[in-house]
């Protein structure tokens, strides 16, 4: 896709604001933009995406365990409901120290999301103010379960 769409638009104010701290842009089809950001900017960027470009409502929180690399990418997908936009805000953390910022005073929806994927991928994001169980038995103590390396138990033979 190429032109001057809306997404496209909003990749070049993007990319204009933030010159030194995005990492790749991507305008996938219509309605639909992925944008991979550094770690330290990713809040200033949902800042800016929320205040000067109307993207007013968070979709998702995910993560993809890039095992590999060990790195965890984590994924805001955020929502302009006037331009009907979807963004896939990325950045990527160290697997081994999985410390990210919260969004939730840049989108307050992410309360419960990133709840979710600090359960699920074991990330743990500052400022949030109830990362505790919510999914997984109250007693859980073990590899997140979203991990590629978790292993399911095996049940014990009757």
């Amino acid at each position: 896709m190429s032109g001057n769409t809306v997404e496209d638009q909003v990749v070049e104010n993007v990319k204009a604001s933030f010159p030194n701290d995005v990492l790749d842009t991507e305008v996938q089809r219509k309605g639909r933009v992925s944008i991979s950001v550094k770690r330290d900017k990713i809040y200033d960027l949902g800042i800016f995406l929320r205040d000067q470009l109307g993207f007013d409502h968070i979709a998702s929180v995910s993560g993809v365990d890039y095992i590999n690399e060990k790195e965890i990418e984590v994924i805001y997908h955020v929502w302009s409901i006037d331009k009907k936009i979807l963004i896939g805000l990325r950045t990527r953390i160290p697997r081994d120290n999985p410390v990210l910022k919260s969004l939730i005073g840049v989108w307050e929806g992410a309360l419960y999301f990133e709840r979710e994927t600090w359960e699920m991928f074991g990330i743990k994001f500052e400022g949030h103010p109830n990362l505790s169980i919510l999914l997984l038995p109250e007693d859980w103590d073990g590899i997140p379960p979203l991990r590629k390396d978790f292993v399911l138990p095996k049940k014990p033979q009757e």
